[in-house]
């Protein structure tokens, strides 16, 4: 009980649909990966069912840039200046927000090119919406791989990369039920 109302009071005091800032929820890890920022990780939590909690550690902690933690449990909560975490079950489908200038490559299942308009990415992101296979998407902008915008649908969540050419979403996923075996 102790530990939902530190939660409650900690994203109280957050940005919505941010983590909190100088939390770090040590262990429990069952993916590591870079992230040009907490969005991103959070955004990997919300697409992925297996995800429980996630912590992301601010770039020149780890090395030059910023590590995406997953986990597979709520692990105990630390202050560390290191960090920005939040457990998953803050995660709801309309923080699902669109990445501008992220790139999510590989695990390509689809591809088109993109009819037109002065939002492009937005038939991405309804094909992704429309299909069962798809968790997440990047849209490529007009001029780079051809005269027209091109889709890019993914399975399961591809790791984020900076790239000024894109725009990306991933799908919520609601999480699994797992009992935490302490």
């Amino acid at each position: 009980m102790r530990m939902a109302w530190v939660w409650s009071a900690l994203i109280l005091a957050a940005t919505p649909a941010l983590a909190v800032d100088g939390v770090d929820l040590p262990g429990r890890d069952y993916a590591r990966f870079a992230a040009p920022s907490a969005k991103s990780c959070r955004l990997s939590c919300g697409g992925d069912s297996a995800c429980q909690a996630y912590t992301w550690v601010k770039p020149g902690f780890q090395g030059p840039t910023g590590i995406c933690y997953l986990k597979n449990a709520e692990p105990a909560i630390v202050k560390n200046p290191c960090c920005d975490s939040a457990p998953r079950r803050f995660i709801t489908p309309r923080d699902m927000t669109l990445e501008s200038r992220i790139n999510r490559p590989g695990s390509d299942y689809l591809n088109f090119a993109t009819i037109g308009g002065s939002h492009d990415w937005d038939q991405c992101k309804q094909a992704c919406a429309d299909d069962d296979a798809c968790g997440s998407w990047t849209y490529v902008r007009r001029g780079v791989q051809g005269p027209q915008g091109r889709c890019w649908l993914k399975r399961g969540v591809a790791r984020p990369v900076p790239d000024e050419n894109t725009v990306s979403g991933v799908k919520y996923r609601p999480p699994s039920q797992r009992i935490d075996p302490g």
